[in-house]
């Protein structure tokens, strides 16, 4: 079974970014509302028109980048529509596609709706010009370590975001304690330390950092290729142990508070209101930082990489990748459109930064560039700011690219249902790895 009928109407969130926002009406942006016929180049000069749709809200970095794409190539016109990354918004994109909208670039934020739109035929293969891009080539099937998704061994999208989780950190607390941090810290590490920060009605951490995912990399729920659920493996049972262990202890805030607060969703506010003192995220979390009005506070925030088993690092980092930029096949501008992806890949960054999106290219902004436009101006009253270029550039990223998506949706309702009754008291540890085998293997039976 290819992944494309694999993964339709099967996928769940983890492992690749959401989108930009779920409210709202599908707006028209753009940094021309002319259109040309056609599109092409015309002695080496590129001319026409683009139709491009993404999730990203035009102001937020889209329209300042196409427009750049306008004036370093006279003689094109871009027009950006808004679609909003939802259920609906994302049925809207799909319609307009199969209906003959002129639609020559489109950008998909899951793995199931990128890969619905290939078997549906509608995106183009971009294999051999990502491989003839050096800056690209990485994107390419047959790279070293895979860093793109891909269908029946090609790619149709290009994934424009990178980004890694951080740890935002309390400076005040760091230094009340004593404690100095150096330039990356390991798991272990990370877990002693929220315990020693702890206490005063302050806990350490939302929830210790675990080492699943590290130790897994891509496709860590899965077993014998897919076939199986992995939650059998100790690793699973020993992140959860210790997560009851940190709650035990009051180094992370006890599930009944998260739920009834909402706090996986504004994680935001207890790190802002001073109830704890380091959050593992990422870095949307900077903007409300910047929010002093709506988040009042007196500390400075400090970056670190996320933490890695060992010292010298491991084969796998904490990070997704997002934003996959595809050309449509009905597409008559096919050319122009490849020039304007490579353009949005390449030189984007420093227009969508700004937006909160790490790009997956620096191309020719340096980190410090990078770093400047996404804290913002006056970014030295709030933020430790070369401690947020380390963190986020310091170091190439190992990206754990899934490959499998069988059942993923339900997987992961099931996984939260059975870790919430864990963590609430109303189920054991022993209890969550037999139901969540079991469960999980049914799912993935059934989707098969």
């Amino acid at each position: 079974m290819s992944n494309a009928a694999e993964l339709t109407g099967k996928f769940g969130r983890r492992g690749l970014l959401a989108g930009a926002g779920v409210a709202g009406l599908a707006a028209l942006v753009g940094c021309n509302s002319n259109t040309a016929p056609s599109g092409g180049s015309s002695g080496g000069k590129l001319t026409g028109a683009l139709q491009v749709w993404g999730g990203v809200p035009g102001e937020n970095g889209p329209d300042a980048l196409c427009k750049a794409f306008e004036e370093a190539n006279p003689g094109t016109k871009i027009t950006y529509t808004r679609y909003v990354n939802d259920d609906t918004g994302n049925l809207k994109l799909d319609t307009s596609l199969s209906g003959g909208t002129p639609i020559d670039v489109f950008i998909s934020y899951s793995p199931a709706n990128l890969f619905k739109r290939v078997s549906n035929g509608l995106a183009v293969d971009l294999s051999e010009k990502l491989s003839a891009t050096p800056e690209l080539k990485k994107y390419a099937p047959g790279a070293d370590q895979p860093a793109n998704f891909f269908s029946d061994g090609k790619a149709f999208s290009v994934p424009a975001q990178a980004s890694p989780s951080i740890v935002f950190v309390n400076q005040s607390m760091l230094e009340k304690k004593g404690i100095t941090l150096g330039d990356s810290w390991t798991v272990d590490e990370f877990n002693d330390i929220a315990k020693e920060m702890s206490g005063d009605g302050v806990f350490g951490t939302m929830a210790p950092v675990g080492k699943a995912h590290l130790t897994l990399g891509p496709d860590m729920n899965y077993a014998e290729g897919g076939k199986k659920s992995n939650f059998s493996n100790p690793i699973f049972a020993e992140d959860l142990q210790r997560r009851l262990d940190f709650q035990a202890a009051k180094a992370a805030i006890d599930q009944k508070t998260v739920l009834a607060e909402k706090l996986e969703t504004f994680t935001q506010s207890v790190f802002l209101s001073g109830r704890i003192a380091m959050l593992p995220s990422q870095i949307f979390i900077t903007r409300y930082v910047s929010n002093t009005a709506e988040y009042p506070h007196d500390f400075i925030t400090k970056a670190m990489p996320y933490p890695t088993l060992a010292k010298e690092g491991d084969k796998w980092s904490e990070v997704a990748i997002g934003d996959n930029l595809s050309i449509n096949a009905k597409s008559k501008n096919q050319e122009l459109a490849w020039e304007f992806v490579k353009f949005w890949m390449i030189e984007g960054g420093k227009y969508l930064i700004a937006g909160g999106r790490i790009p997956a290219v620096t191309g020719n902004a340096s980190p410090t560039e990078l770093t400047a436009s996404l804290l913002g101006k006056d970014a030295e009253k709030v933020f430790d700011v070369k401690s947020f270029e380390h963190a986020l550039f310091g170091k190439e990223p190992n990206v754990p690219v899934d490959t499998i998506f069988t059942a993923a949706s339900e997987i992961n309702t099931i996984l939260k249902k059975y870790t919430d009754e864990v963590l609430l008291g109303t189920r054991t540890v022993e209890s969550w790895v037999e139901a969540m085998t079991k469960d999980a293997d049914a799912a993935i039976a059934a989707a098969k």
